[in-house]
């Protein structure tokens, strides 16, 4: 199989040509329209591939794009990215793209814009090097993941449950392992209600329900275990309105994150019976656990250790290891399929400044994914 790396060797800058154009066409969750202009780039790739291309149209959403090598062929694999991305339009002004060195700079590059390059030319790698296979393979595009894929979660586990293996194109860990386990993860709201009074001359009558989010804030960061992997983030707070009015209400939006399935049970019930700490005032408490944890297992395992004796034929020597971020992974692995994550590129920095792919890895990855899709 090492004719596939010399082959993806050779179209690196095919690939970073792609992965320019892809980086330059923004796609921000909520920008329905970037999120479109990068699916039919990606349809019109597919099918130039060969692939059977449909287009899940949504509403307000992106639409969700899926290609189908030889349908109908028997052990399916699935491969699984989004298109959408954490930036709003305008930020390509602020950070264009740059290339230093090996380093790809731009938003979106390493999360995931840099997996659709490796999935692409991993099917034209198979092609060129006649080791296409028998088997039915499915390119699942999604434009949602960023926010909880609340509208491809079912799309997802429709293309998953057959499935012989679920590949899911996220980024590699920084030193290029696999993600074998992958942390659940929940949004909730906390509101607070209080009653306003003028903040002179009748401040005793007043409940502040700013003072009550606060002990609610202290309270849900103090449940934080590290050692248990469990964590709670208050990651935006309002309420409140002019100074001179004691405050009725505030609210705070609480990220959650586990990594056993129990103590996402557990989470939950933590955050539907908070208690009120000021007399008089009361909470709301609303939202779900978004994504089950993919736990560490012995079926992982297996997967993995296919994987890196795949990835050995073309002199990888693959490893794995956990990540805290969620992703897609969890809704197939929950269904039992055979689920592996991070065949994506490796790089560093998703959602931050420095967020960067290393173009070397892009022919590398591309081989791995094409090695794995041939060889399964």
């Amino acid at each position: 199989m090492l004719e596939l790396k010399s082959y993806l060797q050779a179209q690196l800058p095919d690939m970073i040509a792609l992965l320019t154009e892809l980086v330059n066409t923004e796609s921000y969750t909520e920008d329905k329209a970037g999120v479109d202009a990068v699916g039919r780039l990606i349809a019109a790739r597919l099918e130039a591939l060969g692939a059977c291309v449909t287009v899940d149209r949504q509403a307000s959403a992106g639409d969700h794009v899926i290609g189908i090598f030889n349908p109908g062929g028997g052990s399916p694999i699935s491969l699984y990215l989004h298109m959408d991305t954490v930036y709003p339009p305008g930020v390509l002004r602020e950070r264009p793209v740059r290339i230093v060195e090996d380093r790809f700079y731009g938003p979106g590059a390493n999360d995931m814009k840099a997996s659709h390059v490796i999935a692409l030319y991993a099917a034209q790698a198979l092609r060129a090097t006649g080791l296409w296979p028998a088997r039915e393979m499915r390119l699942v595009f999604t434009s949602d993941e960023e926010t909880g894929s609340h509208t491809s979660r079912r799309l997802i586990e429709d293309t998953a449950r057959d499935a012989a293996l679920a590949m899911v194109m996220e980024p590699a860990l920084p030193d290029g392992g696999l993600k074998s386990s992958r942390k659940g993860t929940g949004l909730f709201k906390v509101v607070a209600r209080g009653k306003a009074a003028h903040a002179g001359a009748a401040h005793a009558l007043g409940i502040n329900a700013i003072q009550e989010i606060a002990y609610q804030v202290l309270k849900l960061q103090s449940l934080t275990d590290y050692e248990r992997g469990v964590t709670f983030s208050v990651g935006a707070i309002r309420g409140g309105g002019v100074t001179n009015v004691v405050p009725d209400y505030a609210e705070i939006e609480v990220d959650t994150r586990v990594s056993k399935t129990e103590d996402g049970e557990w989470v939950r019930e933590v955050l539907f019976n908070l208690a009120p700490a000021l007399p008089g005032s009361t909470l709301e408490v609303s939202g779900e656990l978004n994504r089950p944890p993919m736990e560490y297992n012995t079926q992982r395992l297996a997967v993995f250790e296919r994987v890196r004796e795949i990835g050995r034929r073309i002199g990888l020597d693959l490893t794995h290891g956990p990540s805290g971020g969620g992703s897609d992974a969890s809704f197939t692995a929950a269904l039992g399929v055979p689920t592996l994550d991070g065949f994506g590129a490796v790089g560093d920095g998703a959602h931050a400044l420095h967020e960067h792919v290393l173009l070397s890895s892009l022919p590398e990855r591309a081989a791995l994914c094409a090695a794995v899709l041939a060889a399964w």
